[in-house]
């Protein structure tokens, strides 16, 4: 039957969701992720910026890449046929082998750019491919091999298969997680922060596999945020928006753009794209005439307006009225301070500061 291994349906399985500190927690998150990891019950490895795909090889040998969400429709998004490059390897996977992993571009990690290849037409994403860089996968964990399920087996059990994978099934386009523990887990997970990685997943070494989210503390996905939140305003500049919409709702998507006359559409227009028909599927933003993003700052040491970044994912109503929200204070997190650029890395709101003027967000950075 199509996706499934010992009885159960892995094309249609709900992805595990890893657990990690909400944002309302507010004990030191670093002592206490120190303390889970030095307690000697949790393995972990580096956190790949990317793509959650599940790679099955049926009990038929059917091979499938099942994305995390499902499509509007509620059908699991399947895109193999994408990434041809990978047929070799799926080959020298025994039938009824289930892996999670994490499609990624070495070297340029983001979300953003998996989406303009999956994001695409078939025969655009392999050309995207063929002219540039061609999709990878890092193997984090092993949900079945050679027909058995490892559902009720200890996460340590499913790392020992990680290790016996990456020696018997090597690939140019694939990459195996390493994994540590104690001591050696710490060191490495701040030297992958301090390089700028995007963090580590740590998982109990006893953990069996869970369909959707994990008990808290049985898993903890750490990222690299600031310990404090920064209050700073609204500076009056905007940034244009994207124009062309990567996402994964094309099938659904409502706002288009003519390529010949320039005249905007509004309606599901995928399938006319889809058969060729001159048509780019545009963002929201761009659609309706709203800012793409607002520029933030505070006041440095001399009293002048210091820019520290620009935030995107803003309200439809403070990107269409910008001017109104000039000067107004909001408090932010982000994931750190970039030195170089004298700004914030990724940064996002966290709601208003009323009891605050402008001149009240100092800044001691510079």
């Amino acid at each position: 039957m199509k996706g499934y291994v010992d009885g159960i349906d892995w094309y249609n399985a709900d992805a595990m969701k890893y657990w990690s500190f909400p944002s309302s927690y507010t004990k030191d998150k670093k002592a206490e992720t120190m303390n889970l990891v030095y307690s000697g019950d949790y393995i972990g490895a580096i956190k790949v910026d990317g793509y959650y795909e599940r790679i099955i090889k049926d009990e038929d040998g059917n091979c499938f890449m099942v994305a995390r969400n499902r499509n509007s429709k509620g059908e699991m998004t399947e895109k193999l046929a994408w990434v041809p490059h990978i047929q070799p390897w799926l080959d020298s996977l025994p039938k009824g082998t289930v892996l999670l992993t994490e499609c990624y571009l070495p070297g340029n990690e983001g979300s953003k750019k998996i989406t303009s290849i999956l994001g695409c037409l078939q025969e655009k994403a392999i050309k995207r491919q063929e002219e540039g860089q061609k999709l990878h996968f890092y193997v984090f964990d092993v949900m079945a091999l050679a027909g058995g399920n490892f559902n009720n087996e200890p996460f340590s059990y499913r790392v020992e298969a990680v290790k016996a994978l990456a020696d018997l099934n090597p690939s140019e386009y694939v990459e195996y997680a390493v994994y540590y523990e104690g001591k050696e887990l710490w060191n490495q997970l701040q030297t992958a922060l301090a390089n700028g990685r995007e963090g580590m997943v740590i998982m109990r070494k006893d953990a069996p596999v869970y369909f959707k989210r994990t008990p808290a503390r049985v898993s903890l996905k750490i990222k690299k945020e600031l310990q404090d939140t920064i209050d700073c305003f609204f500076t009056g500049r905007i940034s244009a928006p994207t124009v062309e919409y990567t996402g994964k709702e094309i099938e659904t998507w409502e706002y288009w753009e003519d390529n010949i006359t320039g005249e905007k559409k509004f309606g599901k227009f995928y399938k006319d794209y889809y058969d060729g028909a001159p048509l780019t599927p545009v963002t929201k933003s761009y659609f309706i005439g709203m800012a793409g993003s607002l520029e933030i700052g505070v006041v440095n040491k001399n009293g002048k307006i210091k820019p520290i970044g620009w935030l995107s994912g803003l309200t439809d109503e403070i990107k269409m009225n910008p001017e109104k929200y000039k000067g107004k204070v909001i408090e932010v997190a982000a994931m750190e301070y970039d030195k170089e650029s004298g700004g914030l890395r990724h940064a996002k709101m966290i709601g208003w500061r009323p009891d605050k003027t402008w001149k009240d967000c100092e800044w001691n950075e510079g």
